[in-house]
């Protein structure tokens, strides 16, 4: 029964006996609720009538007041659990009192219990879904809270039976009903105790502070009437509960005043009041099984809440048409099915992403003062319109549905208050970041070391301290350490003697020429253009001349020095200074120099719209060497020649030259996008380079480019696909481009079906099924979250990019809490469709839903390794053939030799 139910309701194994409990805590408390309302009606309306209602709501509300007030002031100071206990029996003893009052008589009693059972019924119903909010999640607690309100409709049957037995069967006395009341609203107080020290062993790292078992003292500011003025989210709330009230009580008066036309008797008007709520919530219980947990996940809160103002505006319409009986029992019927149903799971829901330290404070006061206000202010409009105006019962229902109209507005506006809250704590995630980089420009801007300890610094082995000094020397004002600059011209890190030499061209240092023409014969080609820079970039008269005697120069590395200088920097009229002989001379040098020569040729063909560029430009990429190499592709990369477009994507392949390669394409723009194209759904072309190339496309950002990638996103293995939909979340951030939706939503749902297929194969792996296959469960993990991210960058495609990106963070991240609130914000987010199978999911990531939602929704039935083994071969991803291929030739237990492990290292995955 307990797998029936919480099948019904969604429920996770781990949270069903908590659930459980918490649903016969709220059954008890409605069956004492109802063993009092039908008392409390019956009296009053018998001793006073119905023309006194008005007057009885007012009062409720001066007596509410103070009594919210006192418990607000308590929630300041005492934790959530003893504070229930607490205030509960309190409760116990006002029952108690009110049944000796009762026997005393008096025409005042009949107020005092008519006020006194309203506030009963506020404060613990209230107090019950402090402590839901305080004990589950966002997540569960959509699936959880429909269980809770279904308990309390349950209770309400079985007390509105229970009173209509007692007393027409049985010939009770209405005012017995009240020990009953009292001794259920015990057990009740010891069955919470029993629930937070059951959630207490279940969650014993979180139970404390989940069920605030610990209360620190909070200064006035943050009172209820301080977080209603400062939350734009629980303003709305306090608007729809009031508005809510008001019509209800609208709506109540109607009703008590053809019911009591009819039954005039007390003992008929309790039976049939008895009844009336039995049926209603049956009714109610009905929605709550059927309809509510649907429509929770189709229309979401928003969608819910709207039904409750819906129906009532239909039954309003009915009384203004047909007034009576049959209008009034639909009418008040309507509402109370609903309202504590569907409704009030969803009104509760909303309090669901207020802190639980603010909810603590502001929940109950909401409940009780704000409800019992409001109902205040509706006997007060009653007043007006029935006494005042003198409307009748059919005219009040014009006001009625105005104040419908009024309450749609706002649950329209909450809805997206609602979705603000997750949004605003998704986003508070990242300010913690942006304050430490704060504090480090803080630290960065310490006033300037002094001089002796740049010297230090200077003479330190670490290569940090050394550069960190000479950016400091750059910027100083007094004298330069020339000796100890000259001793780091033979530093072993050639990235410290090309910031040497820079640094003292730029302080101008001068008669250091000597040390500094050495460095042209540097094996880094880098330092060499440094040190061509000091000696022929100075501004003289003869700098033209000084470039043509370094050109001349025997010695080929002074030569080479010069032609890297005028890559660099060079003009027209310095590139004719440099002739084909020179480059073809220079690219033939042979020995351990001849490549820095070869480097620097490299860097000039960039440059130069010669004849031979390109021939010698392909014969250098082809160089042995890796400087060379990396020169010529960017080289080839600034002529913008067609030709290099293939030996370029070749290159993307070689994990040495793969970002200069990309750097390289990036240089010929959105020209060769279609040729990209045709490489990156080559089959023969390797699967490095083709999932190197979609970055390309990120880099000029077009609708052209998108649509391409969008294509590829068929034609492509796995690997290249996940390049290409970070490629497409790159472009979507530079600009809103449009493009066809069809071939991403499709593509969205292949992703999800191989995360629901991975999840499958995790569970087998963490079960032990998985035989033979060779795949370990860090393994299988790491490509589920790499199909994750693919689905949360396909949907940034579709829905707000910053949202999507937001909720991919928290769910990714490992605060449990973080975590929870991005999936309720997904909830928020995304259509039907794809949350119904993307939520299940994202709230299990074990992969115990994985089975269910597979089956469901894709066919999959993974159940051991033959059937995972099938799946993972049929997956276009080389990177899953290489690791069956090599668990294949692994052998295994049982051949006679050692097994050898696959390496559970995760793939490789592009930043």
């Amino acid at each position: 029964m307990g797998r029936l139910i919480g099948s019904i309701f969604g429920l996770r194994q781990g949270e069903r006996t908590v659930a459980f409990l918490m649903a016969g805590y709220h059954f008890l408390l409605l069956v004492s609720l109802y063993l009092l309302k039908p008392v409390r009606d019956s009296v009053f309306l018998s001793s006073r009538g119905p023309d006194e209602l008005p007057f009885v709501f007012l009062l409720t509300t001066a007596v509410v007041t103070p009594v919210a007030f006192l418990h607000t002031r308590a929630a300041r100071r005492t934790a959530v659990g003893p504070l229930i206990d607490g205030v509960s029996l309190v409760l116990v003893g006002s029952i108690v009192g009110l049944r000796l009052l009762m026997g005393v008589g008096g025409e005042w009693v009949a107020y005092l219990l008519y006020a006194s059972v309203s506030i009963y019924g506020l404060i613990v119903t209230a107090q019950f879904w402090l402590l839901a909010n305080a004990l589950f999640t966002a997540s569960q607690s959509k699936r959880i809270f429909t269980l809770l309100s279904a308990g309390a409709i349950l209770g309400a049957i079985a007390g509105g039976e229970v009173t209509g037995l007692l007393v027409d069967g049985l010939g009770l006395g209405s005012e017995n009903l009240l020990w009953g009341a009292a001794g259920v609203l015990l057990a009740a107080t010891g069955l919470a105790v029993w629930i937070r020290r059951v959630y207490r062993d279940r969650q014993p790292s979180t139970a404390a502070d989940a069920v605030g078992e610990t209360s620190a003292d909070e200064p006035e500011a943050t009172g209820a009437l301080s977080i209603i003025r400062d939350s734009r989210h629980i303003q709305l709330i306090v608007g729809i509960l009031t508005l809510m009230v008001v019509v209800t009580t609208l709506v109540d008066y109607q009703f008590k005043t053809v019911a009591a036309r009819a039954y005039p008797t007390e003992e008929a008007l309790t039976t049939f009041m008895g009844h009336f709520y039995g049926r209603v919530s049956i009714i109610a219980l009905l929605v709550q099984f059927v309809l509510a947990p649907r429509l929770m996940r189709v229309v979401g809160i928003g969608g819910a809440l709207s039904v409750l103002p819906g129906m009532l505006a239909v039954g309003t319409a009915g009384m203004l048409a047909m007034p009576g009986l049959v209008a009034g029992v639909f009418l008040r019927g309507a509402g109370q099915s609903l309202k504590h149903s569907l409704d009030k799971t969803g009104r509760e829901l909303l309090f669901v992403p207020v802190p639980l330290e603010k909810k603590k404070r502001v929940k109950v006061f909401v409940d009780l003062f704000v409800d019992q206000g409001a109902q205040g202010l509706g006997g007060l409009l009653l007043l007006g319109l029935a006494y005042g105006a003198g409307l009748s019962v059919q005219m009040i229902s014009v006001v009625t549905l105005v104040l419908i109209a009024a309450w749609g507005a706002l649950t329209y506006r909450v809805r997206h208050t609602y979705v603000d809250q997750f949004r605003d704590k998704l986003r508070e995630r990242g300010r913690a970041p942006e304050e430490a980089a704060d504090d480090g420009s803080a630290q960065a801007e310490a006033p300037s070391a002094e001089l002796d300890e740049l010297l230090g610094a200077l003479c330190s082995h670490a290569e940090t301290d050394v550069l960190h000094a000479l950016e400091e020397l750059e910027t100083r004002d007094d004298a330069v350490p020339v000796e100890a600059m000259l001793c780091l011209l033979d530093h072993p890190s050639a990235t410290v003697r090309g910031e040497t030499i820079r640094v003292l061209r730029v302080r101008e240092v001068e008669d250091v020429g000597e040390p500094v023409a050495e460095a042209l014969r540097d094996p880094d080609p880098d330092v060499q253009l440094e040190a061509a820079r000091y000696l022929y970039c100075q501004l003289t008269d003869n700098h033209l001349e000084r470039l043509e005697t370094a050109l001349r120069h025997e010695d080929p590395q002074i030569q080479a020095a010069a032609v890297g200088l005028i890559a660099e920097e060079g003009t027209v009229e310095e590139y004719r200074l440099v002739s084909e002989s020179l480059l073809r001379r220079l690219v033939d040098m042979e020995g351990d120099r001849g490549h820095e020569a070869r480097t620097q040729v490299a860097r000039i063909l960039g440059v130069l719209d010669r004849p031979y560029r390109n021939e010698l430009l392909h014969r250098l990429l082809r160089d042995e060497v890796s400087s060379v190499v990396r020169a010529a592709i960017r080289a080839a990369g600034r002529t913008g020649n067609p030709s290099f477009v293939h030996p370029l994507v070749r290159r993307l392949a070689d994990d040495a030259h793969e970002r200069d390669a990309q750097q390289a394409l990036e240089a010929f723009g959105d020209e060769v996008f279609g040729t990209l194209y045709d490489h990156m759904t080559d089959e023969a072309l390797p699967l490095a380079a083709r999932r190197r190339l979609p970055p390309v496309f990120a880099a000029h950002p077009s609708r052209f480019g998108l649509v391409l990638l969008v294509r590829s996103l068929r034609r492509v293995p796995v690997p290249v696909r996940h390049a290409a939909v970070r490629a497409l979340s790159k472009i979507h951030e530079a600009d809103d481009f449009s493009f066809d939706p069809a071939p991403v939503d499709t593509a969205i749902d292949r992703d999800l079906r191989h995360y629901a297929a991975l999840g499958q194969i995790l569970r087998l792996c963490r079960l032990g099924k998985t035989g033979a296959l060779p795949l370990p469960p860090a393994q299988v993990q790491s490509f589920r979250e790499e199909a994750l991210e693919r689905v949360f960058r396909l949907l940034g495609l579709r829905y707000d990019q910053r949202d999507i990106y937001d909720a991919y963070l928290g769910i990714t991240s490992a605060d449990p809490s973080l975590r929870d609130s991005a999936v309720e914000f997904v909830d928020n987010l995304v259509d039907y469709t794809t949350r119904r199978v993307l939520l299940p999911l994202l709230d299990d990531p074990e992969g115990e839903q994985a089975l269910s939602i597979g089956q469901k929704y894709f066919d999959l039935h993974l159940r051991g390794p033959r059937a995972a083994r099938r799946y993972l071969e049929g997956v276009d991803d080389p990177r899953l053939d290489d690791l069956l291929t090599e668990g294949d030739s692994v052998p295994q237990e049982g051949d006679g030799a050692r097994t050898v492990p696959v390496s559970a290292s995760p793939p490789e995955v592009d930043e």
